[in-house]
């Protein structure tokens, strides 16, 4: 069992069956910064001007990218940037989506607080990287991808490091530039480090040919040395290298042992993808796998940029592919793999760990047996893959991976698969704020399960059937009602309100002067009231249902001077540490179930200088499309009469505490800075951004509006 936090719901990987969707009662903690501790940047030969000139790049804050053909040395150099003193986080981008690349990155920079992981929200992501103001290292960046430019557009403040084989990030600001093969003196003393002896006066001159034949490229340097190493003539590789560098490949890869030969057959189906030897050793059903992983990482075939992680460049799959048909055969690494798989996702001896450390392969191995059109294996690692994804959090490849399952499923006709896909899309669908999807699909794979006679799984699908119509947003309203329309109603319905207030003074005022001469009691110039509905007067304090927000802020970035410090480096009032309170004004978040940005209610106690307690031109006080500008490194959102998730307090819940069931009004009895007497934060009452009723689009739930009563 495994589960996840999102918005309201907590989603729980439950048995073969799928996903179960249940209401959430959370105590929102704040994620805390990884700290990572590095050893020395690995020693790069002939690199040193190249690294100086990057570092001086990246300390202006400019993106740097560094682009050229496989086997040159981008990912060492990538890395050896990444392990200095800044904080850092690194991705293989790959054929990741630019949503689960943010989750990465979070994931990478922060550790979760509570005991079940938290999926966020791509805003809330965003917002979270950015206020690390990190190094952001992409490698394996495929051609004519977006993504660098997406992240450079919505992380101000980060410093982008991109590698790929040709240029994508673009721009004046960008520093981009082909990384060339390494200088004749750098490469020789690469090659005598690699072949472990000094090159001998008869080797000279064929060693210089070889050297000038590869163009200084790393990779094949290390290769004809251990070709070299083996009892090769180094006149022989010097001539097979004079044909091209693929002939090196083919070369190492040609007399290898039955293990080495299966292992680099395994990572052959995954070419690009990084995994542990395990996962390797699962997939082939190898024995001693890490002896052969090993001695393929010294010849020259095999990355090894961790200590159990493994990966063979694309380039070098290309070369020996073929070479490698006969080794191990594409059903029984499915079946393997599977079968180890299932047995980690149930909990077995090697855990969840190592399913999410190779599902990378997994998805790798999954385009493989779809370009070859093996609908049962797809659908085989499909069923076991999406489990791996929705527990890394990776959604959108799990929703791609979903959707590949059905397909095939549909072909071969296994309805039981299809119905399981079909069940899981029904949840993405949900936490990407599209309910009528969400309930179509689970209605197909409760009627698809009720005719196989599966009890379990109806009554699984059933389930989640009645709580996408009784808790998804636009419940009672259709299918996704136009969100525009819905806004200008409960504006309107806001501005009848204000004009019912208006007119009630008035009459006040008429009635009074009417009167005995005594003036009216009501509001003095300078004084604050509350809009009916509980909506404040401009000018004036929050009242009604709305309780005083407080911050969520991921802690302190790089370059912070302190609690509330706004030094070089500081975006704003800093985090708060050691039990201090936080500064006025600040908002609270959660990422709510859809994936586009918050429509937040913001309401800041006393006198706050933030800028989204002010109202912008022609809006409403009190409201606000989109996310809130705030000097919190947090998505705003305020607190609602709605459906949303509650977040108590510890204790503060009592009879006559202003708790209605759905919301919790505010606590009078705090400070203007929202902080309890004890130094600790109140943890914040959180309704998600995609269920607030009028500010998602929705007008405000029915309440009698609050009448003023005339003088007596």
């Amino acid at each position: 069992m495994y589960s996840v936090l999102y918005g309201s719901s907590r989603i729980t990987l439950t048995s073969r069956s799928g996903t179960r969707l249940q209401r959430s009662e959370l105590l929102l903690r704040d994620p805390g910064l990884r700290h990572r501790w590095t050893g020395p940047p690995p020693v790069l030969l002939g690199r040193e001007e190249v690294l100086a000139t990057a570092r001086r790049e990246i300390l202006d804050g400019r993106p740097v990218e560094f682009h050229g053909p496989c086997g040159f040395g981008k990912s060492s150099l990538l890395r050896n940037l990444a392990s200095g003193g800044r904080r850092s986080a690194f991705v293989s981008v790959g054929r990741t989506p630019l949503e689960d690349v943010l989750q990465l990155l979070v994931d990478e920079l922060y550790v979760s607080a509570g005991p079940e992981p938290v999926k966020y929200s791509g805003p809330v992501c965003r917002q979270l990287v950015r206020h690390t103001r990190a190094l952001i290292v992409l490698d394996d960046v495929p051609p004519g991808s977006r993504i660098p430019r997406q992240l450079a557009d919505a992380l101000p403040g980060c410093v982008l490091l991109v590698g790929g084989e040709q240029p994508v990030l673009g721009g004046a600001a960008a520093a981009s530039r082909l990384l060339p093969g390494l200088p004749q003196d750098a490469a020789f003393d690469l090659f005598v480090r690699s072949l472990g002896r000094a090159v001998r006066d008869p080797e000279l001159p064929f060693v210089r040919r070889l050297l000038e034949s590869v163009r200084g490229r790393p990779l094949s340097v290390r290769q004809a040395a251990a070709l070299v190493r083996a009892g090769h003539p180094v006149g022989a590789v010097a001539e097979r290298a004079a044909r091209g560098v693929r002939e090196l490949d083919r070369m190492s890869a040609g007399r290898l042992p039955g293990p080495e030969r299966k292992a680099l057959a395994v990572l052959a189906l995954v070419a690009g993808a990084l995994v542990p030897g395990n996962w390797v050793a699962a997939a082939g059903d190898i024995a001693y796998v890490t002896q052969a992983l090993l001695s393929l990482h010294e010849r020259g075939l095999v990355e090894r940029p961790e200590e159990d992680r493994f990966g063979l460049p694309v380039c070098v799959a290309d070369s020996v592919r073929d070479l490698l048909l006969d080794a191990v055969s594409l059903s029984a690494t499915v079946n393997g793999l599977a079968d180890w798989l299932e047995g980690a996702l149930d909990g077995g001896v090697h855990g969840l760990t190592d399913a999410l450390d190779g599902v990378e392969g997994l998805v790798g191995l999954l385009g493989f047996a779809a370009e070859r059109a093996e609908w049962r294996a797809v659908v085989r690692l499909a069923r076991v893959t999406e489990a791996a994804l929705f527990a890394g959090r990776r959604w959108q490849q799990w929703k791609e991976v979903l959707e590949q399952g059905e397909d095939a499923a549909r072909r071969i006709g296994d309805r039981a698969s299809e119905a399981l896909f079909s069940h899981q899309l029904g949840t993405v669908a949900y936490v990407e704020d599209r309910p009528g999807d969400a309930a179509a699909r689970l209605r197909h794979a409760l009627q698809l399960r009720a005719a196989l006679g599966d009890t379990e799984g109806a009554e699984l699908t059933r389930a989640n059937l009645t709580y996408v119509e009784a808790y998804g947003p636009g419940r009672g309203e259709g299918r996704d009602p136009d969100r525009r329309a819905l806004l200008r109603r409960g504006l309107l319905v806001l501005a009848g309100l204000v004009a019912v207030v208006a007119v009630i003074a008035a009459v006040r005022a008429a009635v009074a002067g009417a009167g005995d001469g005594d003036p009216s009691p009501g509001p003095q110039p300078g004084s604050s009231g509350t809009v009916a509905g509980g909506s404040p007067l401009p000018g004036g304090s929050p009242g009604g249902a709305s309780g005083p927000p407080v911050s969520f802020s991921p802690g302190p970035g790089p370059g912070s001077e302190g609690p509330g410090s706004e030094g070089p480096g500081s975006e704003g009032p800093g985090p708060i540490t050691g039990g201090s309170p936080r500064p006025s004004g600040v908002t609270s978040s959660l990422p709510g179930p859809g994936p586009g940005p918050s429509r937040s209610v913001v309401v800041s106690p006393g006198p706050s200088r933030s800028a989204s307690s002010s109202p912008g031109p022609g809006s409403s006080p009190c409201c606000s499309r989109g996310p809130v500008v705030s000097r919190s490194p947090s998505v705003s959102v305020g607190p609602s009469r709605s459906k949303g998730p509650i977040i108590r307090r510890p204790g503060a819940s009592s009879p006559g505490s202003g708790h209605d069931g759905e919301g919790e009004r505010g606590d009078g009895g705090r400070g203007g800075d929202g902080a309890r007497g004890d130094g600790r934060l109140p943890v914040p009452q959180v309704v998600p951004p995609g269920s607030m009723a009028l500010l998602s689009g929705r007008p405000p739930a029915s309440q009698p509006p609050q009448r003023a009563l005339p003088p007596r």
